[in-house]
């Protein structure tokens, strides 16, 4: 079991310097796609650019939350991941509603996959080994 713990932090230090490069990558690439705003026939076309690539970073953001998280505890927790989850799903919604491509069918469906990750988080959250512990300690 102890080789297991060293190689899944050998992973996660692995990681972290790749999630770090993807998100100076899409900072620079958010800089870059400026001049698509500038150059762009009409702004629209360039902000549908800029908003994807804004909500993509938020994504980034969660999962380098999590990995960092786990050098702190040493598990993943849920909420992070769900959280991640969560900012993916909103920012496909986004996307897809600004854009005016998402049909009723879609929007429903990510209505109910919301719910059920919102749901697992609540869970999550009222039932962490964290809470636990302090629970058992007041009692």
């Amino acid at each position: 079991m102890q080789w297991f713990k060293k190689a899944i932090d050998i992973i996660f230090k692995l990681m972290m310097p790749l999630v770090i490069l993807s998100l100076m990558i899409g900072i620079a690439r958010m800089f870059l796609d400026l001049r698509v705003v500038f150059k762009s026939p009409t702004i629209a076309g360039g902000f549908d650019i800029m908003v994807t690539n804004i909500l993509s970073i938020f994504v980034v953001i969660e999962l380098l939350r999590s990995i960092i998280e786990h050098f702190e505890v040493h598990r993943l927790k849920i909420t992070f991941i769900t959280d991640a989850a969560l900012v993916f799903i909103l920012r496909e919604i986004m996307i897809g509603i600004y854009q005016h491509k998402m049909a009723a069918v879609e929007i429903a469906s990510f209505a109910i996959l919301l719910l059920a990750i919102g749901g697992t988080r609540t869970l999550a959250i009222m039932y962490s080994p964290d809470r636990t512990k302090e629970a058992i300690r007041h009692e």
